[in-house]
């Protein structure tokens, strides 16, 4: 299953805004406030049953969202409206919710830390109604622990796993390599069921690892877990899994060298998914083949668009620098903080003014404030010796 295309009229802050999705990777781009969450929340409203968590715009009586699902190789197409404005207002809507099962929707919210399993649990049933809560709140990571430990426990016995879960467990050992080859799943402490881990610097607890490391294995393990409890009955494996997986800003956590992986780190372990994915990080943009990014501007009108202006060769952005994505796709006007324009403009009217004692004053300012290497110092010391030797 693959979501082709969708149309948001009316809904959130966007007034009417026609989508094209990639059938593997969407990374979702823009300035604050313009939408980004809105989209990413369309999406899961068209396959949820209930109050969604959309609203449609002040300004609008209704809004409404009509999206085309390809499903095993049939486009079919559905629509829904939406007239709540009030936070807590009631209202149902119903479109492709028979399909809850096949998305993954994981929120902003990711909150993991130490927990003591007192008990190995067993699994959880999903019946339809928590499925429609799940796409529409978001799965939840606090089952991810318990759930590894017991596949690791229950793996040593011969018989007592399919060959999903067992499939599944492999592959969740092996998102600690995938996410650092230099890392690896250690065991399971008797004791205490507490997860070590491989590392560099020795065998450490699970919980000891970055926060940057822990945000990515919650993240795979949480959405194999929920692969394999859904579809248990049809055995579908976590890596053959074909449906959509909503992230919303994917590079939380993250350092910027593991924000250029994340994507790819995502692709490896689950290379049948559809992925629709919001974004802050140029450094996510820069990893992006061609066709792959969304990029949302704010109109004159105060509409959004998508913009299609952004050129690209076969290689997407990945030739790209992190200020030319900033700049280009991004929007940001400028890279330089303020006290340094306000200096370069003063230190630029010294010069045109042939004021020497005032142009060395700011120069020694921005001696001090540009980077140790910048290649900058030269020109201003090229102007202020100009106006010395007058």
């Amino acid at each position: 299953m693959k979501i082709k295309e969708i149309n948001i009229s009316g809904i959130g802050c966007i007034h009417n805004l026609h989508l094209e999705f990639n059938d593997k990777m969407n990374i979702i781009c823009g300035p604050n406030g313009i939408g980004k969450t809105t989209i990413i929340e369309s999406v899961a409203s068209m396959f949820m049953y209930g109050q969604p968590t959309i609203k449609r715009n002040v300004k609008d009586t209704k809004g409404s969202l009509h999206a085309c699902v390809e499903i095993d190789g049939v486009i079919n197409e559905k629509t829904i409206e939406v007239r709540s404005y009030i936070p807590n207002e009631s209202e149902n809507t119903s479109s492709f919710s028979d399909l809850a099962s096949k998305i993954i929707s994981i929120k902003v919210s990711r909150n993991f830390g130490y927990s003591k399993l007192e008990a190995i649990p067993s699994d959880r049933e999903r019946n339809k109604l928590e499925l429609w809560k799940e796409v529409r709140d978001g799965i939840k990571f606090d089952e991810v622990k318990g759930w590894f430990v017991n596949r690791y426990l229950y793996s040593a016995r011969e018989g007592t796993l399919s060959q999903q879960q067992i499939s599944n467990y492999l592959l969740a050992e092996r998102c600690f390599s995938i996410i650092n080859d230099k890392y690896s799943f250690s065991k399971v402490q008797g004791a205490t069921n507490d997860i070590m881990v491989n590392t560099p610097q020795g065998e450490i607890y699970f919980e000891y690892l970055s926060s940057g490391f822990k945000s990515i294995i919650y993240l795979l393990f949480s959405t194999i877990k929920e692969i394999e409890f859904r579809f248990k009955e049809q055995n579908v494996l976590a890596e053959e899994f074909d449906g959509i997986i909503l992230i919303d800003e994917v590079e939380i956590h993250l350092h910027p060298e593991w924000q250029e992986k994340i994507i790819s780190i995502l692709k490896e372990t689950f290379p049948c998914a559809q992925f629709i994915v919001t974004t802050h990080s140029p450094h996510v943009i820069q990893t992006a083949e061609p066709n792959q990014v969304i990029t949302l501007q704010l109109q004159d009108d105060n509409n959004i668009s998508i913009r299609t202006d952004l050129k690209t060769s076969k290689y997407g952005f990945k030739g790209w620098t992190i200020e030319e994505i900033l700049y280009d796709v991004m929007g940001m006007h400028t890279m330089r903080s303020e006290i340094y324009h306000r200096l370069i403009n003063d230190f630029g009217k010294a010069i045109d003014e042939e004021d020497e004692t005032t142009a060395k004053e700011i120069y020694n300012e921005l001696d001090q404030l540009l980077h140790p290497k910048s290649s900058q110092r030269k020109l201003l010391n090229f102007q202020l010796a100009k106006i010395s030797q007058a």
